[in-house]
């Protein structure tokens, strides 16, 4: 099952979303990635886009033996104090984009370091902008990461489609699959999608890979 987006319908999803999501990080219940907004293109109609910037620590934390346990830091003495080596900050640049060959939704985005300098693709696959095990078995080269069975790279390098910036972004070839398979799932009983639930979808998948909660938005 496909299921794609047209323009005018990926711009009317994400319009609907920053209105439907823009709260949740104000109240504390995060269901959906907040902090997006929308944004024209100054000269071109029709090169809409969502975007926004995220402050995240550069690695992991240490895995715990019982992830999901809470690890026993009980002080004896309430003046014994334990120091923490500072954690080097990367400001992740979220771009949300529409594909006019897929029909879908692609995600791009940048990542630099605490001097400003972009990260390498071995640093951005390592980074905290994934989750744990999100990238396992992959090959990389200096622009493109692929794995080893699938002739298209997962995540390459190339210009943002509105900015011509460079970016990095995932390729979005199989999103209307993937996606279409879900919307299937929840629409049993037949009837349209609506474009917001299709973008809500959309992102429940790419958190899969993703972190969307991790850092902090840039205020």
């Amino acid at each position: 099952m496909f299921y794609t987006l047209t323009r005018e319908q990926f711009e009317e999803a994400c319009r609907r979303y920053v209105d439907s999501h823009s709260d949740e990080t104000k109240s504390g219940v995060k269901t959906f990635s907040s902090g997006w907004s929308w944004h024209e293109h100054p000269f071109v109609a029709r090169l809409g886009y969502l975007s926004r910037t995220v402050v995240l620590p550069r690695t992991h934390p240490p895995a715990s033996e019982n992830d999901g346990e809470l690890a026993q830091t009980v002080d004896t003495t309430e003046d014994e104090c334990v120091a923490t080596p500072a954690t080097e900050l990367l400001t992740c640049k979220q771009y949300i984009i529409y594909s006019p060959t897929f029909e879908v939704p692609a995600f791009y985005f940048t990542l630099h370091d605490s001097s400003g300098s972009p990260l390498s693709l071995d640093g951005v696959a390592q980074s905290t902008l994934f989750r744990r095990q999100a990238l396992p078995s992959s090959e990389e080269n200096t622009f493109a990461l692929t794995f080893p069975d699938s002739s298209l790279a997962l995540l390459s390098q190339g210009d943002h489609p509105t900015l011509g910036t460079p970016s990095w972004y995932f390729h979005p070839c199989h999103t209307s699959e993937v996606v279409g398979e879900i919307l299937a799932e929840s629409n049993a009983g037949g009837g349209s999608i609506e474009p917001l639930r299709w973008m809500e979808v959309w992102f429940m998948v790419l958190s899969n890979t993703v972190d969307l909660f991790a850092g902090s938005e840039w205020q």
